[in-house]
C-alpha cells in the first residue's frame, strides 16, 4: 500500500508543477432562477436522453458521504446495503445490479468478474457531476445496460488561480471522513488534485430480532442488544485530474485515481458462535486511469480515449484452531486487468444534425483464486463494438436518435443493439415535452456467472430483450417560482434473466422470461419567500417486476415479484436558505421487499418496509477571497430499526459534524 501512495502523490506533484503561481478564485454558493426557454432547452446531443443531472446543491451537502448512500436520497435507484460501510449495488427500474452501467470519466467501473459497482467505495467528494440516466437511453453509453447508467465526472473546474478546500468530519460510532482540494489553473490548463481518508470502527447497537430467548414463564421471545462488530473500514485514496488545451481545437484530459480499502465484514445476525470466530476481511487496491484526446477542425471532431482498470482484492475468513492461533478458512484472491480502447468520429453537418461512428476495443484479463480451498478459475475476454449514431432536431419543437451497434465478446457475435428516441414539444404548451425511447438490450454472463467455483454456470445464456419508456416533462416559470416535473412509463421485456439461486450453493440460472414495467414521477420546485431561498424536490418509482418463466421448473414463484425489488420506492427534500444559514430535510422510503422469489410471506424472508428521515442545517461565512462552512448532519432522526439485506442491521440515529474552509 506504502508504494502504490508514493507512486500516486509522485503523479499528482507532477502535474501540479507550474501551476502554484496563480490567483485565488473561489466559487460562490448560489441560488438563481433563470428563464425556462423550452424550444432551446436541450442541444441535439441529448435528444432521445432521459437524464437527470444531480443537483449541485446536493453534491456540496452530500460531499462526505458515499455515493450509495446519496443516491438512496435523492434519485429513483433502489440502492441493497449489506450494512454501514459495507458492500452497495444499485438497480434501475426493477432490474439487477448488474444491468447498472457505471462510467467514471469515460471508464467503464463494472469488472468483467462481477458485473456490478459496489457504490459505498466511491465518494461523492471526489465527483463535480453526477448524471443518471436509466432506461432505453443507456445503450448508446455501454453494452447490457438493461437498467441505466451513472456517468460520473471529476473533470477540473475552470479556476484562474489557485484555489484550495479542506473538508473534515467526525462523527458517531468513531468516523472520521477528511478530504483536501487543490485546484490550479489559467487560460491553458486546469488540474484538479483530490485526497481523502475516511474510517470509522462502525460499532453501532441494535435490537437483534434474529436471535432470542424465550422467557420460560411466559412464552415471550426476549431480543437482546448487540454490538456490530467486525464492521471497522478504511477507505483512502487521491484523484488527479488534468485538462489540457495546447492550441485552438485540441483538448487533452488525463485523470488518475488511486484507492485502499480495509474493512471488515460483519457476522450475521442469525451468527451464534464465539467473538472470536468467523472474522472476515476484505483488503484491496485499485488503480485506475482515463485519457482522451479530442481534436476538432471545421465540422468534425476525433475523439481518442484510453482507460486502465487494475484491481487487487483479498477476501478472507479467519477461525482459531485449539488455541494454536488463527487459521484460514478462506484466502481469496482475485486480480482484474481491464484496458479500453475507443475512436469516435463526430460530424456536424449543422446546428439541427449531428453523426457519430466508432470503434471500441476492450481487452480484460481475471484472476480468481482460493488459496486455501484450491480453487479458482484464470479468464480473458476480449470484446470488439462498432456504433453509428444520427441525432437530428427536424424542427424547433421535434428531435429523435437512431443508434446502432454490433459487438462480439471473444469470437462469439452479439445481436445488433438498435436504438431509437425522440423528444416533441407540444405544440399546444411549449412548457410540455414528450419523450419516449425503445431499444433492444445484450447482457452477456459475467465471468463469475461463467466460471465461478463452485457454482459458475458455463451454459448460461445472454441476457436479451425490449427496453422501452413513454414520459412527458414540464418546465415553468410563475412568479418568481420555478416548476419543474417529469413522469415516465417504462415496459422492459427481458429473456433469459440471469438469478444467483441457492441449489444447494449459490448458483446462476436462467429465468426464460422476466416482465419489469412501472412509472417514475418526480417534482421539483424553486422559489424565493423574502430573504429565504427554498427548494422543494420529490421522487416516486412504481417497480413491478416479475418472474413468467416456465411454470413447470419456477412452479408457485411464477408470478411473484423478484428478490429485493420493492414496488414503491420514494425520496423527499426540503432545503431553506437564509443570510448564510441553511437546513435540510432528506426521506427517503422503500416498501417491502423479499430475500426469494417464492411467495412466502414469512418473517424469515420479508423484509418490512422502511422510511428514514435525516436533518442538516448549518451556517457559511464567506469574504472576499475565501470561506468557512459548519454543518451538522442527524442522520436517522427517529431511530428507526429497519434492514437492507436479510441478517444485515443498518444504524441507528447518529450524527456527523463537517468543517469546511475554502481559500
Amino acid at each position: 500500500m506504502n508504494n502504490s501512495i508514493k507512486i500516486g502523490l509522485l503523479f499528482s506533484a507532477w502535474m501540479l508543477i507550474g501551476q502554484i503561481s496563480l490567483a485565488q478564485m473561489i466559487v460562490p454558493d448560489t441560488l438563481s432562477i433563470r428563464e425556462v426557454v423550452i424550444s432551446s432547452y436541450r442541444p441535439v446531443e441529448q435528444a432521445g436522453r432521459n437524464e437527470r443531472t444531480i443537483d449541485t446543491l446536493i453534491l456540496k451537502r452530500e460531499a462526505d458521504a458515499s455515493l450509495s448512500d446519496m443516491l438512496s436520497r435523492y434519485a429513483n435507484v433502489f440502492i441493497k446495503s449489506e450494512g454501514r460501510g459495507a458492500l452497495s449495488s444499485a438497480s434501475f427500474r426493477g432490474m439487477a445490479a448488474s444491468h447498472t452501467h457505471v462510467e467514471w470519466n469515460g471508464l467503464n467501473l463494472q469488472t468483467p468478474m462481477m458485473g456490478m459497482v459496489d457504490f459505498s467505495l466511491i465518494p461523492v467528494y471526489l465527483m463535480n457531476k453526477i448524471t443518471v440516466l436509466p432506461g432505453a437511453g443507456s445503450v448508446t453509453t455501454g453494452s447490457g445496460a438493461l437498467g441505466g447508467t451513472i456517468e460520473l465526472k471529476s473533470d477540473p473546474d475552470v479556476v484562474n488561480g489557485i484555489q484550495i478546500q479542506l473538508l473534515s468530519g467526525i462523527g458517531s460510532f468513531s468516523t472520521f471522513n477528511d478530504y483536501l482540494h487543490f485546484q490550479a489553473g489559467n487560460s491553458r490548463v486546469q488540474t484538479s488534485t483530490r485526497i481523502y481518508r475516511n474510517s470509522s470502527k462502525n460499532d453501532f447497537w441494535f435490537l437483534n430480532k434474529d436471535n432470542a430467548d424465550i422467557d420460560p414463564n411466559t412464552g415471550v421471545y426476549i431480543y437482546r442488544r448487540q454490538q456490530n462488530t467486525n464492521a471497522e473500514y478504511l477507505l483512502e485514496g487521491l484523484m488527479q485530474s488534468i485538462r489540457w488545451q495546447p492550441v485552438s481545437g485540441l483538448q487533452v484530459q488525463a485523470h488518475y485515481w488511486f484507492q485502499h480499502v480495509d474493512r471488515g465484514l460483519p457476522r450475521l445476525t442469525t451468527y451464534e458462535g464465539s467473538d472470536n470466530a468467523n472474522i472476515t476481511r476484505q483488503v484491496g487496491d485499485t488503480h485506475r486511469a482515463a485519457s482522451k484526446i479530442s481534436w476538432s477542425k471545421n465540422k468534425s471532431k476525433i475523439i481518442v480515449s484510453n482507460n486502465l482498470n487494475n484491481e487487487r482484492m483479498v477476501f478472507s475468513m479467519k477461525n482459531p484452531v485449539n488455541g494454536n492461533g488463527y487459521f484460514n478458512v478462506y484466502y481469496s484472491v482475485s486480480s482484474v486487468l481491464s484496458n479500453d480502447n475507443k475512436l469516435e468520429y463526430h460530424y456536424d453537418a449543422g446546428k439541427n444534425t449531428l453523426f457519430k461512428a466508432g470503434y471500441e476495443f476492450d481487452f480484460n484479463h481475471v484472476v480468481s483464486k482460493d488459496t486455501v480451498k484450491r480453487t479458482g478459475y484464470d479468464q480473458y475476454r476480449r470484446n470488439n463494438k462498432l456504433f453509428l449514431s444520427w441525432q437530428q432536431k427536424w424542427s424547433s419543437l421535434f428531435s429523435m436518435q437512431l443508434y446502432l451497434q454490433k459487438e462480439w465478446v471473444n469470437h462469439e457475435s452479439l445481436p445488433p443493439v438498435p436504438y431509437f428516441g425522440f423528444e416533441w414539444i407540444l405544440p399546444f404548451d411549449h412548457h410540455l415535452v414528450l419523450h419516449s425511447n425503445v431499444s433492444r438490450e445484450v447482457h452477456y454472463p459475467t465471468l463469475n456467472d461463467l466460471y465461478w467455483q463452485p457454482g459458475g454456470n458455463p451454459d448460461l445464456l445472454s441476457e436479451e430483450g425490449l427496453v422501452s419508456s413513454l414520459g412527458l416533462r414540464y418546465a415553468t416559470e410563475w412568479k418568481r417560482m420555478r416548476w419543474s416535473g417529469n413522469v415516465t412509463w417504462f415496459y422492459n421485456n427481458i429473456r433469459n434473466w440471469i438469478i444467483w439461486l441457492p441449489e444447494p450453493f449459490m448458483s446462476p440460472t436462467n429465468i426464460k422470461h422476466v416482465v419489469s414495467r412501472g412509472l417514475e414521477m418526480n417534482l421539483k420546485t424553486v422559489f424565493p419567500v423574502h430573504n429565504f431561498w427554498i427548494l422543494l424536490r420529490a421522487d416516486y418509482a412504481l417497480n413491478i417486476s416479475t418472474n413468467l418463466g416456465d411454470a413447470a421448473k419456477w412452479g408457485a414463484t411464477v408470478g411473484s415479484q423478484l428478490p429485493y425489488t420493492p414496488v414503491h420506492s420514494g425520496n423527499f427534500l426540503a432545503d431553506v436558505r437564509w443570510n448564510g444559514f441553511f437546513a435540510t430535510w432528506v426521506y427517503h422510503a422503500y416498501s417491502e421487499r423479499f430475500a426469494t422469489t417464492a411467495k412466502n410471506l414469512t418473517a424469515r424472508n420479508r423484509l418490512d418496509p422502511y422510511a428514514v428521515n435525516d436533518l442538516y442545517f448549518g451556517k457559511k461565512w464567506s469574504g472576499k477571497s475565501n470561506s468557512f462552512s459548519v454543518q451538522m448532519k442527524i442522520y436517522n432522526l427517529f431511530n428507526i430499526q429497519y434492514w437492507s439485506v436479510l441478517q444485515r442491521p443498518m444504524p441507528g440515529i447518529n450524527y456527523m459534524l463537517l468543517l469546511n474552509y475554502q481559500f
